[in-house]
């Protein structure tokens, strides 16, 4: 027993040394290739080669959803799309608040097409009232934009009692996608985007979604670029399964763009690095980009910034994943999908 203990302590102190080195190494390679590639000045130099035309095409007759609308990139996005003739749904949580965005993208592009949807992508109730709504018979989604999340410091429930971090940013809007994957295959040729985080790159994949994360040493920071890391790794392998339907699905990250939550959920980092955060717009522009830009041209499954696919992995991160452990993350979150619904089984009926 003692010579079991003697030889076990030193294994898990160097473990745990590797794995606080391999961290400290992409936290710093992150700091250097963010301040070099996801800065205002980045996207300045970026949009230089920027196609203008591409912004300025045509929506008219299509149909795109944007969830998180009402404020930062939701709504820089959904006035680009107003902008261009699309019928839109902007997907908010709150009512007040979505039909004040509403009426502004409307007053803005001179859209009158511009509609409010009211979902919390947390709560699969209200998923799946948001769904019974965008699919019904006749009706099509051409652009769906997956924009909703939350970054928070203190751990907090959802009201099916999941880690709210976790259902905002990766289990709702994995569920919405999934439900109207229907809708999306009849509309085809038709477009899935997350949007995602460049801090995603300091996280590896963790593939158990169903272990709840603990209390102790809550570090919300460092869940929301797990789950970013999932919708990147979740949009790839959907790319995959639906390439042959016409479904197109993709990631971005739209660099360090000032936000209410980047403000309020991160202020030392963005107080540090203020002056160069990108704004809204220009945030945004990549999302827009992959709504409009013709089908070939872009890569399926690609992570996007600044109108570019992007490597998915620092070079010193470590954290490349194995398609065997992407096919266990998509099982995994499949299972859990199915358990959700059927508690929500009475609830899914009504709306059908």
């Amino acid at each position: 027993m003692i010579w079991t203990l003697v030889t076990f302590v030193p294994v898990l102190l160097l473990r745990l040394y590797i794995e606080l080195l391999g961290t400290m190494l992409r936290n710093l390679q992150f700091m250097f290739v963010g301040s070099k590639h996801f800065s205002r000045e980045a996207y300045d130099k970026a949009s230089k080669t920027f196609d203008k035309s591409i912004l300025e095409r045509r929506l008219d007759g299509k149909v795109c959803v944007v969830t998180g609308a009402n404020q930062g990139l939701g709504l820089a996005c959904s006035q680009a799309l107003a902008k261009c003739g699309a019928t839109l749904y902007m997907v908010c949580r709150n009512a007040e608040r979505g039909q004040k965005a509403v009426q502004g993208v409307q007053d803005k592009t001179g859209n009158p097409n511009v509609h409010l949807r009211l979902c919390d992508v947390s709560s699969v109730k209200s998923i799946l009232g948001l769904v019974a709504e965008l699919d019904k018979p006749g009706s099509k989604i051409d652009v769906l934009v997956q924009n909703a999340g939350v970054l928070l410091n203190e751990p907090q429930k959802s009201e099916d009692g999941y880690d709210l971090n976790f259902a905002t940013n990766m289990l709702g809007p994995y569920i919405l996608t999934r439900l109207l994957e229907g809708v999306l295959k009849r509309s085809a040729p038709s477009r899935v985007i997350f949007v995602s985080s460049g801090g995603m790159l300091t996280q590896p994949l963790d593939v158990d979604v169903q272990k709840a994360p603990s209390a102790r040493g809550y570090d919300g920071t460092a869940l929301y670029a797990r789950d970013k890391r999932r919708q990147v790794a979740v949009a790839e392998r959907l790319a995959e399964l639906w390439n042959d339907s016409g479904v197109k699905v993709l990631s971005m990250h739209p660099g360090w763009a000032t936000t209410e939550g980047v403000r309020k959920s991160i202020p030392g980092f963005y107080k540090f690095y203020q002056d160069k955060f990108r704004d809204p717009e220009q945030g945004a522009d990549t999302i827009a980009y992959l709504a409009l830009e013709d089908e070939d041209k872009l890569v399926p499954g690609g992570f996007y910034l600044d109108r570019a696919p992007q490597a998915k992995h620092l070079s010193m991160g470590g954290t490349q994943y194995s398609k065997s452990e992407l096919d266990r993350l998509m099982a995994n979150l499949d299972s859990m999908v199915s358990q959700v619904l059927e508690k929500h089984k009475d609830t899914a009926q009504q709306q059908t």
